[in-house]
C-alpha cells in the first residue's frame, strides 16, 4: 500500500474521500469528530502544493438528493477547522465542478455534494468511478470508516488513478493490527452492546490473544441464555446461542459474564436486563486495573436511559485511570466517552464501526484491498 507521505503531489489534483457523515441537526453540525479527524492529511496535502477535491458520503439519501443530506455545511466547518475558503456545492457530477477544478491553484480545496445523491456510488458503478476520476490526477483513501464498503469512491476508482492511503487510514490500521498481532499482556478484551452477530468474528479472533474476556451489554444476555439462565424479557439474539456456547467452550476461563444487573421491571412479574452491576462492575475494573492493553467495542447498558449509565461510566472511568494502551471503537461506545469527556483518555479512538470490527475478525476490506491492488 502505498502511502500518501511518499507521493509527489505538486501542483497535482487529488481525489480525497474521506467520512464525514457527521450528525447535523438543523443544519447545524452537533459532533464534528469525524471531520477532525481528516485534518492532518488535508493540512499535508496543502503542504505538499496539491489541488485537493474531497469526497464524502452523508446519510441514507437512497440516491436521490436530499437537503438534509447536504454537505455544505461540513464544507462550512471545515472552513472553519482550516481557516481557509472551501468551495462548496450540491452537486458531484458537474461541468460547472469540473470547470471550477481546472482553475484550482495549490491548496485549493472543493467539496463535493454528497455522493449517495447517485446511486452508482453504492453500486460500485465503474462508470461512475471513471467520471470521479476524471477531476484528478490521483487517489487518497482517508475513510477507513467505510473501507469495508465497495462503492466506487472506495474500490472502483482506484482502477483510474494513482492511489494512496491516507494518515487516518494508516493510524487506523498500525492501532489495529497492534491488537491482532502483538498486545502487550495482561490484554483485556471488552465486549458489549446489542447483537453477538455483530461481534462473533472479532471474539474468535481476538479471544485467542486475550487474557480476559469481560462481556456485557444484551451481548451478554445471550451468553447468559446459552448458559440456561432465566433473562425474562431481556433482548436475547436467539440465533447466535449456539455461537455462544461454542465461544464459551473454546476460550473457557478467559470469559467473563456479570455476576449481577441493574433491571427494569416489566408486567407480570417479568424483568428486562438494562445494565450490568455492582458487583460485575468491580470484577470487571479489576481486570481493567490490570490491563497492560485493552480494547472495548460496545456500551455495557442500555445507556440511552440515565438509570442504566453506570456500568458503561464505570468501564469508562477504569480504562482513563489506566496508564497503558487503550483502544474503543463503536459508535455508541465512542459517543458515549465523548459525551463526558473523556476521549483524551484513551490512546486511540477509531472512527471504524463495521469497518473497525471486520478487520480485527480478519475479514478483507474492499478499500483497503483495492489500495494493496494498486500499489503492485
Amino acid at each position: 500500500m502505498q502511502s500518501v507521505r511518499d507521493a509527489d503531489l505538486k501542483n497535482k489534483r487529488v481525489f480525497l474521500r474521506v467520512d464525514f457523515n457527521v450528525p447535523i441537526k438543523d443544519g447545524k453540525i452537533t459532533d464534528n469528530n469525524r471531520i477532525r479527524q481528516a485534518i492532518p492529511t488535508i493540512r499535508l496535502l496543502i503542504d505538499k502544493k496539491a489541488k485537493i477535491i474531497i469526497g464524502t458520503h452523508i446519510g441514507r439519501p437512497e440516491g436521490k438528493f436530499g437537503q438534509e443530506f447536504s454537505t455544505i455545511p461540513v464544507a462550512e466547518e471545515l472552513a472553519k477547522l482550516l481557516n481557509q475558503k472551501v468551495e462548496a456545492t450540491d452537486h458531484v457530477l458537474s461541468p460547472v465542478i469540473l470547470e471550477k477544478v481546472n482553475l484550482m491553484r495549490p491548496g485549493d480545496i472543493i467539496l463535493l455534494g454528497n455522493l449517495r445523491f447517485h446511486p452508482e456510488e453504492e453500486t460500485n458503478s465503474d462508470t461512475f468511478a471513471r467520471e470521479l476520476a476524471k477531476y484528478a490526477d490521483a487517489y487518497v483513501n482517508d475513510a477507513f470508516a467505510v473501507s469495508h464498503r465497495a462503492n466506487a469512491s472506495v474500490e472502483a476508482i482506484t482502477e483510474f488513478l494513482p492511489s494512496y492511503s491516507g494518515l487516518l487510514m494508516e493510524s487506523e490500521m498500525t492501532s489495529l493490527d497492534l491488537l491482532v498481532n502483538n498486545p502487550e499482556h495482561p490484554f483485556v478484551l471488552i465486549i458489549g452492546g446489542a447483537k453477538v452477530k455483530d461481534k462473533a468474528g472479532l471474539l474468535l479472533k481476538l479471544a485467542e490473544k486475550a487474557d480476559s474476556v469481560l462481556i456485557g451489554g444484551a451481548v451478554a444476555n445471550t451468553f447468559l441464555a446459552a448458559r440456561g439462565d432465566n433473562l425474562s424479557k431481556s433482548l436475547v439474539d436467539v440465533e447466535m446461542i449456539e455461537k455462544c456456547k461454542e465461544i464459551v467452550v473454546k476460550f473457557g476461563d478467559k470469559i467473563h459474564l456479570p455476576l449481577d444487573f441493574e433491571k427494569e421491571e416489566t408486567e407480570g412479574g417479568n424483568f428486562n436486563v438494562k445494565d450490568i452491576g455492582p458487583k460485575t462492575r468491580e470484577e470487571y475494573i479489576s481486570k481493567i486495573n490490570e490491563g497492560k492493553c485493552i480494547f472495548w467495542n460496545g456500551n455495557m447498558g442500555y445507556t440511552e436511559d440515565e438509570r442504566f449509565r453506570a456500568g458503561t461510566l464505570a468501564i469508562t472511568e477504569a480504562m482513563v485511570k489506566n496508564p497503558n494502551t487503550k483502544v474503543i471503537a463503536g459508535g455508541d461506545t465512542v459517543g458515549f466517552v465523548d459525551e463526558n469527556g473523556m476521549r483524551e483518555g484513551f490512546s486511540f479512538v477509531s472512527t471504524g464501526g463495521g469497518a473497525a470490527m471486520e478487520y480485527l475478525a480478519g475479514e478483507t476490506l474492499p478499500g483497503i484491498e483495492a489500495l494493496n491492488k494498486a500499489s503492485l
